[in-house]
C-alpha cells in the first residue's frame, strides 16, 4: 500500500471533506439507476462516504465503513447527527460483516491507493464473502493522460493525488486473478465531459437535460472516447 497512515487519512479528510460532500453523487447515482435488483449497500473507503448517503436517502439499507473513525464520527456527530445512513468502522481486509450480507458492495476510487495486486486480490475475496450479487469497482483511468498529468502535478503539494491508474484490461484482470466466483465482468466508462450536465446551467445557459440527468448522464459517459473518460467502473456480478 501507498505509505499512507490512519493519521495521514484522517488530516486528508478533514483537509478535503467538504468539497467531497459538495460535489455530486455520481457513483451512487449510477448504482440507483443500473441496478433493478438491490437492497442492501455497503460502501468501503467511503471516507465522505457521499454516494451511500445518497442511497440511504433513496431508500436503500446503506452502510458507508471507512477505518478512519475520527472521519466517521464527524460525519455521524457532527455533520449528520439524524442521518439515515448506518456508519461502520472498518478493516477492508476482514470486514465485520457475516456471509452474504449485502446485495452490492462498491468503492470509489480505493483500488488506486495500493500498488500490490495480492492486496487487492485479498480484498476481493473478502468483498465476495460478504456481498450476495454485486462487487462494483470505481478506479481512474490510466488512458486519460490529461488527468494522468494533473494529478502528477497536484502529488506535488498533497500526498492524496499519489495514485496508481488502471486501464480497462488491467482491472478486469485483477479480478480475474483474484479467484472469486463470478457470472460476468462489465467494463464502463464512468465520469468526463458529461458530468457538466449535472448542473443546472451549461457555460451560463439553462441545462435542457436537468431535469433528466441521473438516468442520463451515466448513459452519455458511454459515448466518450477512453483517451476522455474520467474513470473506469468495473461490474462484477458474483456467481453465488
Amino acid at each position: 500500500m501507498l505509505e499512507n497512515t490512519e493519521d495521514f487519512w484522517s488530516e486528508s479528510w478533514m483537509n478535503h471533506i467538504e468539497d467531497y460532500l459538495d460535489a455530486t453523487p455520481r457513483a451512487g447515482i449510477f448504482i440507483k439507476n443500473y441496478f433493478k435488483d438491490i437492497n442492501s449497500v455497503l460502501e468501503v473507503a467511503g471516507g465522505s462516504c457521499r454516494d451511500s448517503r445518497y442511497l440511504a436517502n433513496n431508500g436503500y439499507k446503506a452502510t458507508g465503513s471507512d477505518f478512519d473513525d475520527k472521519t466517521l464520527k464527524y460525519l455521524k456527530e457532527v455533520k449528520f447527527p439524524n442521518d439515515k445512513l448506518n456508519y461502520s468502522k472498518e478493516n477492508a481486509f476482514d470486514l465485520s460483516f457475516n456471509d452474504d450480507k449485502f446485495d452490492l458492495i462498491f468503492h470509489n476510487g480505493f483500488f488506486i491507493y495500493f500498488d500490490n495486486n495480492e492486496s487487492l486480490n485479498t480484498m476481493l475475496k473478502e468483498q465476495e464473502r460478504v456481498a450476495k450479487k454485486y462487487i462494483v469497482i470505481f478506479v481512474h483511468n490510466k488512458e486519460n493522460k490529461k488527468l494522468v498529468k494533473q494529478f502528477k502535478e497536484l502529488s506535488q503539494n498533497d500526498d492524496l493525488y499519489k495514485i496508481r491508474f488502471f486501464d480497462k484490461d488491467e482491472i478486469k484482470e485483477i479480478v480475474v486473478e483474484s479467484g472469486i466466483k463470478y457470472k460476468e465482468i462489465k467494463i464502463l466508462k464512468f465520469g468526463g465531459f458529461f458530468d457538466a450536465f449535472y448542473k443546472k446551467r451549461v457555460k451560463k445557459l439553462p441545462n435542457v437535460l436537468y431535469p433528466f440527468r441521473k438516468m442520463i448522464v451515466p448513459k452519455l459517459y458511454q459515448l466518450q472516447k477512453w483517451e476522455n473518460v474520467e474513470r473506469i467502473c468495473c461490474i462484477v456480478e458474483l456467481d453465488k
